[in-house]
């Protein structure tokens, strides 16, 4: 093989090596295809309960720190969020279903290295990352029933047609 011929399949290999590795950082950040946490968080377990206060707390924290990115609803639909490479996780979606408390609270403490988010463990009590959690997974469709819990009963739910149980 010519010394030509070597340096176009060095360049050729190269080149695909650097497209793999482009493509593994685009991916592993997006939608949340993959868990960054390490199998080791999901055994950690929230020492908090999933009631109303917590989760009050957790998405006045959520909403002071992480809003900006991932907007108050969770679906990092803010202008931050369009201006990042890569975009920050939609917390609503089906991939987030799932992934435990422990890993929520890893990703809230560590962060995610090349992604933009920020890691919490020095800046935001455990207590108050716990907390954080809680609202997460309020936003992936967890703990919905402590978001009612306490609430009264709506006065015109009487009223309303019951479209469960005759149609």
């Amino acid at each position: 093989m010519s010394k030509k011929n070597r340096v176009r399949l060095a360049a050729l290999f190269g080149g695909f090596l650097v497209a793999l590795w482009v493509i593994n950082i685009a991916s592993a950040h997006e939608g949340h295809k993959h868990r960054h946490a390490p199998a080791s968080a999901k055994k950690l377990k929230n020492p908090l309960k999933a009631d109303d206060t917590t989760i009050a707390a957790g998405r006045e924290i959520f909403n002071n720190r992480c809003a900006s990115c991932h907007g108050q609803d969770g679906k990092s639909k803010t202008e931050i969020a369009a201006a990042m490479k890569t975009k920050p996780t939609d917390l609503t979606a089906k991939e987030m279903h799932g992934i435990t408390d422990g890993e929520v609270f890893w990703v809230v403490t560590n962060g995610i290295r090349q992604s933009g988010m920020p890691a919490f463990k020095t800046k935001v009590d455990t207590q108050d990352r716990w907390k954080v959690t809680l609202y997460v997974r309020r936003l992936m469709g967890e703990h919905a029933h402590a978001e009612h819990a306490g609430k009264p009963a709506d006065p015109h739910a009487a009223n309303r047609p019951n479209r469960g149980s005759d149609q």
